[in-house]
């Protein structure tokens, strides 16, 4: 039937539209690639017809039957199809944008790579549309239920989810880029390879959360719930973390240059590779299973085992976590406490590779009865002659190595004041008050010059709780302090003077610097402290604005630095 000949039916009106219908069949009316501008169509029926490839812009389809129509690949763009019946509708590849669907019913409608840009969806319930490939770009999805649905490779660009549902929604390959959520809840959301550039999620609960492989840069995370998201192959350069929450947190070849730690977000933290990961990720952990139980040759060579790991991979630190019956024999657990310059989530796959090789060697020796007795012989000896010479070794190749450590600087104030007379009795009642102090929380590489120290710690809550025995012991002998605390890598260096390793690097400095900012008696710590030792439970941090002394890299003198001060809870 000739396309201008139904134009000219449609234009008399709905009333004789609809009884012209009535005398074909549907398959006889086929409008595709017709093309209808700002024409009043309200209650017309076109249920059951063929309108592919049409062109309608501009029209009202107020009330009017589309039930079952076939407007694949149609332009539909702003159209009014308020009350409209599109239930079955046949809507792939087409083009709503900008229309207005108040009340109308999509139910079953099919919508596969879908444009449905800068609508708005309020009042209509959208969580039976197959969403999945659309374009939402620049619509109004507040106060949608959401939850589980999929929304994977659509272009959400500046949708508005505010109020919105998405609990556990699959937002996988998704464009979310200045997508709006607020007050939306988003937590177990799959998030993978999303695009968020500078999305607002600050406060937001995205506890579960999967962000691997996302674009997360800028993204502001300030007061949000982190807790067991997973960040894997994510990009977090940018981001705002200022009091996020990160237990039980999933980091795994992160990619962080910078991040802002500070309330205001300007106040930026420069990171090395893989540096944000080895600070903040949880401890990497390996886990060996032994069938029956843990015979007495595999428990006596553990300590060797855990030798050999850590000279196969230098500048760890590799202690035992546990050892635990669990079904069908014993779980023997590693911890690695320090990681040196590798990358966390590699080293974790090498040295699980590695332990299970040693294991099962371990577990050929439980069939072999004449090695087994010798090496229960010669245990004890193979130890006293290894210990030594590994000692040695490593004294040998300290010097040069890069480490991760807790840098404390603690400095007396009115030193120069004090008289000749009394110099040196409260120079030795000083250090004789901190010597088992220092004994107590394991500080490493002491540097004690005068009435100043510098010590480390291989983490920040033994290096916290002993800064605050410092200063209670001290402020109770009479003696006025300053101590600064920083954490960060830190190269070990052979010192021409002293002919003794010595320390350097920008955490040394940070250190220095925050302790020459503290007033007399406050315990300065950095945003790196903070994170990494409130989980302990143990402090309360105060944050406080400083004025630098001296430059330090970027910032100048007198610029204003957030850190924390600390109280012993």
């Amino acid at each position: 039937m000739d396309i201008d000949f139904l134009r000219n039916e449609i234009k008399k009106g709905a009333k004789s539209w609809n009884s012209f219908r009535k005398l074909l069949p549907a398959h006889e009316i086929n409008l595709d690639g017709i093309e209808l501008i700002d024409m009043k169509l309200d209650d017309y029926d076109f249920s059951k017809l063929s309108l592919r490839h049409s062109k309608i812009k501009g029209c009202s389809f107020k009330g009017a039957d589309l039930i079952s129509a076939n407007m694949e690949s149609a332009l539909l763009t702003q159209n009014d199809f308020t009350n409209a019946k599109l239930i079955a509708v046949q809507l792939s590849d087409a083009d709503l944008s900008g229309s207005i669907l108040f009340n109308a019913n999509l139910l079953t409608a099919v919508t596969r790579r879908t444009k449905l840009e800068n609508i708005d969806f309020r009042g209509r319930d959208i969580s039976g549309l197959s969403l999945r490939g659309v374009s939402l770009a620049g619509s109004n999805l507040e106060s949608q239920e959401l939850s589980r649905i999929d929304f994977s490779g659509s272009n959400l660009q500046k949708v508005n989810f505010r109020n919105a549902n998405l609990t556990q929604a699959l937002l996988t390959n998704a464009n979310l880029v200045g997508a709006s959520f607020r007050d939306a809840k988003i937590d177990g959301a799959i998030f993978k390879n999303a695009n968020l550039t500078a999305c607002d999620l600050s406060k937001q609960d995205l506890t579960g959360a999967d962000f691997t492989e996302a674009n997360l840069q800028d993204v502001d995370f300030r007061e949000a719930n982190l807790n067991k998201t997973k960040l894997v192959q994510t990009n977090l350069s940018g981001s705002k973390l200022w009091k996020i929450s990160t237990q039980g947190w999933t980091l795994s070849n992160v990619i962080c240059n910078s991040a802002f730690w500070d309330k205001s977000g300007k106040e930026k933290t420069v990171y090395r590779p893989h540096e944000f990961e080895r600070i903040f990720a949880e401890s990497v952990t390996i886990e060996l299973r032994y069938p029956y139980r843990l015979a007495d040759h595999e428990l006596a060579t553990l300590p060797i085992f855990i030798e050999h790991l850590t000279a196969v991979h230098w500048g760890i630190i590799l202690r035992l976590k546990s050892i635990s019956d669990v079904a069908g024999g014993a779980l023997v657990q590693f911890v690695v406490e320090e990681i040196g310059n590798h990358n966390p989530t590699e080293l974790k796959d090498q040295l699980q590779t590695e332990a299970e090789r040693i294991q099962l060697a371990q577990l050929v020796l439980r069939s072999n009865t004449e090695l087994h007795l010798q090496l229960k012989e010669k245990i004890a000896g193979i130890r006293e002659e290894f210990w030594p010479r590994l000692l040695e070794l490593a004294a040998d190749h300290e010097t040069g190595q890069t480490r991760n450590l807790t840098i404390l600087f603690m400095d007396l104030k009115g030193f120069s004041k004090w008289k000749n007379d009394e110099l040196s009795d409260k120079l030795s009642l000083f250090r004789g008050l901190l010597k088992p102090i220092l004994k107590k929380w394991g500080a490493g590489h002491p540097n004690m010059e005068g009435d100043s120290l510098r010590v480390t710690f291989k983490n920040a809550t033994a290096g916290l709780s002993c800064a605050c025995m410092m200063r209670n012991v001290l402020i109770a002998a009479g003696f006025e302090l300053r101590i600064g605390v920083e954490l960060g890598e830190v190269n070990l260096v052979h010192n021409e003077v002293t002919d003794v390793p010595d320390l350097e690097g920008v955490a040394v400095n940070m250190a220095a610097r925050m302790e020459a900012a503290a007033d007399p008696g406050d315990v300065l710590v950095s945003h790196k402290i903070r994170h990494y030792a409130e989980r302990s439970g143990l402090f309360k941090f105060t944050a406080k604005q400083v004025s630098l002394k001296k430059d330090i890299g970027d910032l100048q003198q007198g610029e204003l630095v957030e850190c924390f001060a600390v109280e012993m809870l």
